[in-house]
């Protein structure tokens, strides 16, 4: 009897250890540089061509400019200050985002949790009565890269007094690493409905399809990697709250990978 309790419970700790272990070898070494606080983008000579081509996909998700705003003109003269952050969950165990960044240390990977986090702070007003203009910065003090963009929004249509339509268009551009030089065009057709209101606050959902180009090259001789122009979709829904001079905002979108996106801003 005492050796069958042995027999099974040798047989339920292999169990649960099998998957941490095969989990374990699945995970890459990193590669380390102290020069930066954080993880930093700084190609490896062991980087295929594949693995860059992936990189440029996602990491155009990663940048995409997402003003997180539905189809209505913000109307002449009106401005809106926000804080945005959006989480892409690419895997960081890939080579594609392995061997495109050097970590402080061994234990530290790209992002703890289910993905890479993007903060940044954004600006948008009202040009006319139909067109929209917006900015976009970040930047990692303690990393080696940051991002600017900017994007034109014009009003095309409402009809049935419930649905409006718009156009973008936005460029994001990453700058500080020696080694990459990483742009993304974008076109997007946003539609939302109607508002739906409730004393002060307001609420309306909001869909979006996407398409963006992005072109990435490799700027020293580290390696020889051809430069990548890539074309994805990507569709999105979201919803934008409104109370008085507040706006939050989430959405989801859906690409190369999934993302969700948050947006709190003020304004008028």
């Amino acid at each position: 009897m005492r050796r069958t309790h042995l027999m099974i419970t040798t047989m339920v700790l292999a169990a649960a250890l099998v998957p941490a272990l095969a989990s374990a070898q699945q995970r890459p070494t990193l590669h380390v540089d102290s020069r930066w606080k954080e993880c930093s983008i700084v190609l490896d000579p062991s980087l295929t061509q594949t693995a860059w081509r992936q990189f440029t996909e996602e990491a155009a998700q990663v940048l995409y400019f997402r003003p997180l705003t539905d189809a209505r003109p913000m109307g002449r003269g009106k401005f809106e200050f926000a804080f945005m952050q959006w989480q892409t969950n690419v895997d960081d165990g890939d080579a594609a985002w392995n061997d495109t960044f050097v970590h402080p240390d061994s234990l530290h990977w790209l992002y703890e949790g289910s993905g890479l986090q993007f903060p940044g702070l954004a600006f948008r007003a009202g040009l006319t009565s139909t067109s929209d203009v917006g900015l976009y910065f970040t930047r990692n003090v303690e990393a080696n890269y940051g991002a600017y963009g900017a994007q034109v929004q014009q009003h095309l249509v409402r009809f049935a007094g419930e649905w409006d339509v718009s156009a973008r268009a936005s460029f994001t551009a990453l700058f500080g690493p020696e080694d990459v030089d990483l742009n993304v065009y974008g076109a997007d057709v946003v539609a939302s409905w109607r508002e739906w209101k409730y004393a002060r606050a307001s609420l309306v959902p909001y869909a979006a399809v996407s398409t963006y180009l992005a072109t990435s090259h490799q700027a020293t001789a580290v390696q020889t990697l051809a430069d990548e122009r890539t074309v994805s979709v990507m569709t999105t829904l979201g919803a934008q709250l409104r109370y008085s001079a507040m706006r939050v905002a989430w959405e989801a979108s859906f690409a190369q990978v999934p993302s969700v996106s948050m947006k709190f801003s003020v304004g008028r």
